[in-house]
């Protein structure tokens, strides 16, 4: 064993230290540089859910926290009244398709003739009145009314026989028409007064009871739709010329080693947080402007509000 005066001891200690602080710098300044990433909470798109039409609140068909599939009922509205309304007008359309019955088309047949029949007899009377008034037989107001009476005859036989002719024609097509169209809009309305989830999605509030009267397109529901999951992240101004729309990125979970692919889907034309009076080049570096990141629906990971770190590819890396 190499014994060392105490003086050389401390020397050599020295020179240890600085060493290792020399070999701790070169290794700080060698070291790979990291890829730039920005924070954002993980947000979802709601629906606030509503009837067209006020009604009285008849049955919840959910819960809150409830998942709902698309089409599944949240809330139904009373609709006694136009279900009521609605077989109504069902039958008035299909009276209109079937036309007129054939005994209708029978009777009206008949009366026309009949009035024909009458007509001929009424002509014939104000033929021999007006040879009657030229032998002094009979005065001219008994031929007024066998006139008058004949003219009155042809009227209602002609009007027999429009009124047989439309009988045998049927409904016209635009009174089929009408009452279709005024059918299909009770359906509608009727479509209204069940509301139901557009989509997959969480029932998140429920802002009515059994029994509640609610205005057209008052509220009833916020869903949270769970198949669009997005982050809002912003980023220097710097960065956007290497941001562009459609583009994958790389999305970690905070404090997990998952990593998920998402896609730019929105770059704000308007900077956040941006200096009120921008009038150097130091100020317009400061500007950042959002990004939204639509993010991958069909994993159970991502969950509104987590908080998750992004890295754009084409952001040049920053050395440490």
């Amino acid at each position: 064993m190499i014994c060392y005066p105490h003086g050389m001891k401390r020397v050599l200690l020295l020179l240890l230290v600085v060493a290792l602080i020399s070999g701790a710098g070169w290794l700080l300044s060698h070291r790979p540089p990291e890829s730039p990433s920005v924070s954002g909470t993980i947000e979802v798109d709601e629906a606030h859910i509503a009837s067209r039409y006020g009604g009285r609140i008849e049955k919840l068909d959910a819960q809150e926290g409830d998942l709902l599939q698309p089409g599944q009922p949240v809330v139904e509205l009373d609709a006694a009244e136009l279900h009521a309304h609605r077989d109504y007008l069902a039958a008035l359309l299909l009276e209109l398709e079937h036309g007129p019955r054939t005994n209708e088309i029978d009777a009206a047949k008949s009366d026309w003739q009949a009035l024909t029949a009458q007509l001929v007899s009424a002509s014939a009377d104000a033929k021999r009145a007006r040879e009657l008034v030229t032998e002094k037989i009979i005065s001219d107001s008994e031929l007024q009314t066998t006139i008058s009476r004949a003219a009155a005859l042809e009227q209602s036989a002609q009007a027999a026989r429009k009124r047989y002719e439309l009988l045998v024609e049927g409904t016209r097509p635009e009174r089929i028409q009408q009452a279709q169209a005024q059918l299909t809009e009770l359906d509608t309305q009727l479509r209204e007064m069940r509301i139901v989830a557009p989509s997959n999605c969480v029932l998140e509030t429920l802002s009515v009871r059994v029994g509640d009267v609610v205005p057209p397109n008052h509220e009833v529901a916020t869903l949270l739709l769970t198949d669009h999951l997005w982050v809002r992240v912003y980023v220097p101004e710097l960065w956007l010329s290497q941001i562009q729309l459609h583009e994958p990125v790389t999305v970690q979970c905070d404090g997990g080693n998952r990593m998920f692919i998402g896609t730019v889907e929105q770059i704000n034309r308007q900077a956040e947080f941006t200096p009120r009076n921008v009038q150097t080049v130091d100020d317009r570096i400061r500007q950042e402007f959002g990004i939204k990141i639509r993010l991958p629906s069909d994993t159970s990971v991502l969950k509104a509000g987590m908080s998750v770190d992004v890295v754009f590819p084409h952001v040049p890396p920053v050395p440490k």
